[in-house]
């Protein structure tokens, strides 16, 4: 049977829909949770924004080296959400790569090849969530080396965070940190908490903590705060600035 075909001819030249921002989100390739973590924050606040992932290469083990080289990559990562076309905000998940290669490469690197993008990274995120909360000191738990740690208690402590206690699971590849299950956050959670915090921070956007606040929060009698949580809370507050 002999099928007619004919051309649609579009009657107006196409121009791009910018009525709602765009984000675009820039995660390690051996990230298991922060999409999902994303996902269901954004299924369940229905924030006004469009949002495109885009991964970039990290190789294990987590040491101030490897994490420092996701740097070098940024640029191009930034370069491949939407090729050729302007976003509103361009964020660089990673809490310990970001507090290691720090706020201002970070935005020169994504500004290479997104101009006009404001940035945003996993650490400045935490500082703002910390700041927003009127936390005057915390305790924070990592599941790196000690020696991972101290970068990004560095990084807080430059940006005003005060921290009472420190407590690390010493672990070395980000893939295990996905694979905690429900019952070791909590105890490590329990464990990190210091009498004179205000509240605890759990840093890593590998750790499937943001899912189970409550129950932590439960558990320790004091306000919790992730990395994902706190990225998602900070996205939404760039967002709003930008629609006022």
């Amino acid at each position: 049977m002999t099928i007619e075909s004919k051309k649609y001819n579009i009657s107006e030249t196409l121009t791009r829909n910018t009525e709602r921002p765009s984000v675009g989100l820039i995660v390690l390739n051996t990230d298991f949770t922060f999409e999902r973590d994303f996902v269901r924050m954004y299924s369940e606040q229905k924030p006004d924004y469009d949002f495109y992932f885009n991964r970039i290469h990290f190789a294990n083990p987590m040491t101030p080296e490897s994490l420092a080289a996701i740097g070098d990559d940024l640029s191009e990562a930034a370069a491949l959400i939407l090729p050729n076309y302007d976003l509103d905000l361009i964020v660089f998940n990673c809490t310990s790569s970001s507090s290691i290669v720090g706020d201002e490469a970070i935005e020169f690197a994504i500004h290479e090849s997104k101009p006009t993008a404001k940035v945003l990274s996993t650490s400045q995120a935490v500082v703002a969530n910390f700041k927003a909360r009127g936390f005057k000191k915390i305790s924070i738990l990592t599941p790196y080396s000690e020696e991972v740690s101290s970068l990004l208690r560095g990084y807080l402590e430059r940006n005003g965070v005060e921290m009472v206690s420190s407590m690390h699971m010493d672990m070395s590849d980000d893939r295990d940190v996905a694979m905690l299950p429900t019952e070791e956050i909590i105890s490590a959670a329990k464990a990190a908490i210091h009498e004179d915090a205000d509240g605890l921070f759990i840093s890593c956007t590998a750790m499937r903590s943001a899912e189970i606040i409550p129950e932590i929060e439960a558990a320790i009698g004091k306000p919790v705060f992730t990395s994902n949580q706190a990225t998602f809370d900070q996205i939404s507050n760039i967002i709003e600035s930008l629609n006022s």
